[in-house]
């Protein structure tokens, strides 16, 4: 269990987006040249590495949930060149590789970016985001079916560089944390199998 809601923070979520009270972004809605350069300048194969944290008790053990040490790679690569990528990716699940793929778009009217992610035997999930030009972070937020709500930040820091952090509450009490540090993979540390 605590593997597959890992994975929802770690993919972003798999369940549905509360689409109709979107963050207010109006006013900071990006152009298509904006919207270009952020989507080109993710395109390539990155290293996530982190830690989450369910909150709660081992039902095995009776002793205190502990983090996790997770790691994955990413590729990200144009879906519609300038308006769209697409990210593949595949997750430890219960000790089973789990193939996502996500779907990454903006929607210039509403000034928003959707997330949607897929994997095999369950329906599309998504997250809607927001973008601030000063702090050059996304940010998100999901209402889970189960009253869960998730918040996420996904920071660029530089061209090889990301930071996400997230947390969910449910009932006011914080129930998972999760952070991760994406760094770009060169060809050549590709190449060489690093």
């Amino acid at each position: 269990m605590k593997h597959f809601f890992l994975v929802m923070i770690m993919a972003l979520p798999l369940m549905g987006a509360d689409k109709k009270n979107p963050s207010p972004a109006a006013k900071n809605k990006l152009t298509a040249k904006q919207v270009a350069a952020l989507f080109a300048d993710d395109i390539g194969t990155w290293k996530c590495k982190g830690e989450s944290h369910s909150r709660g008790v081992d039902p095995n053990t009776g002793l205190p949930l502990k983090p996790v040490k997770e790691e994955m790679l990413m590729t990200i690569r144009w879906k519609v060149k300038g308006k769209s990528t697409e990210s593949l990716f595949t997750v430890k699940i219960n000790g089973r590789d789990v193939p996502f793929v996500g779907l990454k778009e903006y929607n210039a009217e509403q000034g928003v970016f959707i997330w949607r992610m897929k994997r095999e035997g369950f329906p599309e999930g998504g997250e809607i985001q927001t973008y601030d030009l000063k702090t050059r972070t996304f940010h998100g937020k999901l209402n889970h079916p189960d009253g869960a709500k998730e918040e996420s930040r996904f920071q660029i820091i530089n061209k090889n560089k990301r930071l996400f952090e997230n947390h969910v509450k449910k009932d006011g009490k914080l129930i998972f944390t999760r952070k991760a540090t994406f760094t770009r993979f060169t060809q050549n540390q590709l190449n060489d199998g690093n």
